[in-house]
């Protein structure tokens, strides 16, 4: 069966098939409308001037609440600020908001303006001073090869938790308290945690991993102890030409800088607040994964579990992570030294 409404391009056609003499029949058939359709279409223009188009009949509808007007400064001010809210825009402009519902802006904004609400990415914060050594840094190292940054050390540190945070959103039926045990998020103030120390190459994969003491701050005197334990060897095992680590304090004191000095080991100069170019934050997060499915429940455990993934990680997923290096500069020379994707 056919439709009923044509619009004003259908509308042109079936008058120019009609003119012609071409049957109802027809002209319905070509325009893919009702035969009823051009019937009505035929006695509206009888009354009207020849060549003239009828025009749409008022819909049956409520009358639409805002204005092309008010939806521009409706978009206006949500891409000056991203974080406003439908509320927040009704209360900022009350001549043109005030006899709107917060429910019609919410439904403006996502469907007419293209501006739904979306889950923020977390990212650090850079002062400018910070983007220019980013930028700087980038703009150092944008001819190196994939082959050249196979041949780097990565290396951090990072913290694992034995309660990792659940999503906070669940789906719930409305008859069912928020309250009830399925669907809240359990919270633990100060869970067990232990520090871990690891490095690795896209030439070789995996290096060292070291687990910090409870209670235990990194200096540059254990960092040191660190990284003749769990660096020296496989630097040389993956024939690595230099060492990246971050600006921490204990990493950038004298007396590790003496020695990996004398120790032969080229150290880059590190851009602070870039994780989005360390490249093991990206295996960190992957672990970080997998232990929440895991759930270990003691300390023990959890080292047992992050030093079982730690050695099944296979080399070429730290291939690929170092291959991507040249991606990731040039997405952060294009962005100015903005933070990027990764």
């Amino acid at each position: 069966m056919g439709r009923n409404k044509l619009s004003n391009e259908e509308k042109t056609r079936a008058l120019t098939l009609l003119k012609e003499g071409a049957s109802v029949i027809r002209v319905a058939a070509e325009v893919n409308v009702t035969r009823m359709a051009i019937y009505n279409l035929k006695k509206a223009v009888e009354s009207l001037p020849p060549g003239t188009v009828p025009p749409r009949k008022p819909g049956s509808g409520a009358p639409k609440k805002t204005s092309p007007r008010t939806d521009k400064i409706m978009r206006r001010e949500v891409l000056n600020d991203p974080a406003i809210t439908a509320a927040e825009l009704k209360k900022n402009h009350p001549a043109l908001l005030g006899n709107v519902s917060v429910r019609t802006i919410q439904h403006r904004l996502q469907i007419s303006l293209k501006l739904p609400t979306r889950c923020a990415a977390k990212k650090p914060l850079l002062t400018e001073a910070m983007k220019k050594k980013r930028l700087s840094f980038c703009k150092r190292y944008r001819q190196w090869t994939p082959e050249q940054w196979k041949k780097v050390m990565f290396s951090d540190e990072s913290t694992f938790r034995l309660v990792r945070m659940a999503s906070t959103t669940v789906r719930r039926p409305s008859d069912v308290s928020r309250y009830h045990p399925k669907y809240t998020v359990k919270t633990v103030k100060h869970p067990d945690s232990v520090m871990v120390w690891g490095g690795f190459s896209g030439n070789k994969g995996r290096g060292g991993l070291y687990f910090l003491p409870k209670n235990v701050t990194m200096k540059g005197a254990n960092y040191i102890e660190v990284l003749r334990d769990h660096l020296l060897v496989p630097y040389a095992i993956h024939e690595c030409e230099v060492f990246m680590q971050d600006s921490a304090p204990a990493h950038r004191s004298k007396v590790v800088q003496k020695f990996l000095t004398d120790n032969n080991i080229p150290v880059f100069d590190w851009p602070g607040n870039s994780p989005d170019l360390n490249l093991i934050e990206n295996a960190w997060n992957e672990m970080k994964k997998a232990i929440a499915k895991k759930r270990p429940t003691n300390i023990n455990e959890l080292k047992q579990a992050l030093t079982k993934l730690w050695v099944e990680m296979d080399l070429s997923y730290f291939t690929k992570l170092a291959t991507s290096m040249p991606k990731r500069i040039g997405m952060v020379i294009q962005y100015k030294g903005n933070m990027t994707k990764y």
